[in-house]
């Protein structure tokens, strides 16, 4: 055989390797929630892993139902989007999803998770924002933000809780000191 046959077959064995290719999958039984856990790692190759997934992880319950998807993103994507990994959990009438921020992007942003409450038609419920204790409110002793919105999607309130769950009253006097004090700590870095 000539060169370029051999190569055209190389590249042909090359391409339907990859075609054919499964990323690699773990599977563990007897999780917490009476099921199987499902770890499945992509590689580049992977049309996941080109849509930003580098890991799926999917637990289900003793009878088969999924019941939590873990969803961690490839490097490009959590620099990009600013998130590294997202849980969604199926509980009967509502479902929530969390969110967890890189690190940059939760210095920017002042939190670093938000948890998602949708009702069983997948309507927006209520939206927490974990706070970085160095943000702002987080100086004032806020540990999360909550809103909460109606049946159209509308916000309708939101409150701001201590690590206890008792709400965190904040005057504008209160917000102006905590951020100078943010502001006057980062200039000294």
């Amino acid at each position: 055989m000539n060169k370029v046959t051999l190569f055209t077959l190389a590249a042909v064995l090359s391409a339907v390797a990859v075609a054919f290719a499964k990323p690699n999958v773990r599977t563990m039984t007897g999780n917490e929630y009476g099921g199987k856990t499902e770890f499945v790692a992509y590689s580049e190759e992977d049309r996941e892993f080109k849509d930003g997934m580098s890991e799926k992880i999917t637990s289900y319950d003793s009878k088969g139902q999924i019941v939590r998807v873990e969803v961690h993103a490839t490097q490009d994507v959590a620099e990009r989007e600013g998130w590294e990994t997202r849980v969604t959990y199926y509980w009967g009438k509502q479902n929530i999803g969390e969110v967890y921020s890189t690190d940059s992007h939760s210095d920017t942003a002042g939190f670093y998770q938000t948890a998602d409450y949708l009702d069983k038609n997948g309507n927006l419920k209520k939206r927490e924002f974990y706070v970085r204790p160095t943000s702002i409110i987080g100086t004032i002793g806020v540990y999360k933000r909550v809103i909460y919105y109606d049946t159209n999607g509308n916000q309708i309130k939101f409150e701001d809780l201590d690590r206890v769950g008792n709400p965190v009253t904040i005057s504008l006097d209160d917000y102006r000191r905590a951020q100078e004090k943010v502001q006057g700590s980062m200039q000294g870095q």
